[in-house]
């Protein structure tokens, strides 16, 4: 048996992978579909998925956030404000809380709402400081995802556009999503959709 195998070297012996020092931040070596070994973007292990549901009627154009109650989610039914009134808010209406920081890297889902109105659906940030009562500013991720109804009995698809690297968030802060209606009439919605975001440490 050979006295230099890898497994009986010295910490201080062993070598880290081909083109290792030049590889960027947050890549894995793998095999691509050339067969060739190369260091690819690792966000697969770095991408969180969370569904965001939920049921809407209102007649006016506010911006509106889940309300919350028995550990169920209800109706879409807390007023978001910009600033946010209290703190309280970011408890009732975000949908995560963001343990590092990172990226949205989509918005997307389907609706069903009532014909002709038009729904529309935006990303936002913010940062509530600890034991603070203070109210914090919010900070749109992306473009607005607007949809005009089909009935109930149509499904529509959206998403938000410009996600990505540029729409960044930080440890601390949260992401609400919120839906208002296009016009002050009545506008009844119900939509599934999911939030995709990239932790970036």
């Amino acid at each position: 048996m050979a006295s230099n195998e890898h497994s009986g070297l010295d910490n201080s012996q062993l070598h880290v992978p081909k083109d290792f020092s030049s590889a960027s931040a947050n890549t894995v070596l793998t095999k691509d579909g050339s067969n060739n070994l190369t260091w690819a973007d690792d966000n697969l292990r770095r991408t969180q998925q969370f569904r965001v549901t939920g049921y809407f009627s209102k007649s006016d154009t506010n911006e509106y956030a889940p309300t919350y109650a028995a550990n169920a989610t209800h109706s879409w039914d807390t007023a978001v404000t910009n600033p946010t009134n209290d703190a309280q808010d970011a408890v009732a209406q975000a949908q995560l809380y963001c343990t590092k920081s990172g990226y949205v890297s989509g918005f997307k889902g389907l609706a069903a709402a009532t014909s002709g109105r038009t729904v529309n659906f935006k990303v936002y940030k913010g940062t509530p400081a600890d034991e603070s009562s203070a109210g914090f500013a919010l900070t749109q991720l992306g473009d607005t995802a607007s949809e005009v109804g089909g009935g109930g009995t149509n499904v529509d698809v959206f998403e938000a556009g410009s996600m990505g690297s540029s729409a960044t968030f930080s440890a601390g802060d949260v992401i609400i999503i919120t839906i208002s209606a296009g016009a002050a009439a009545s506008t009844v919605a119900r939509f599934n959709a999911t939030l995709e975001v990239v932790y970036t440490e």
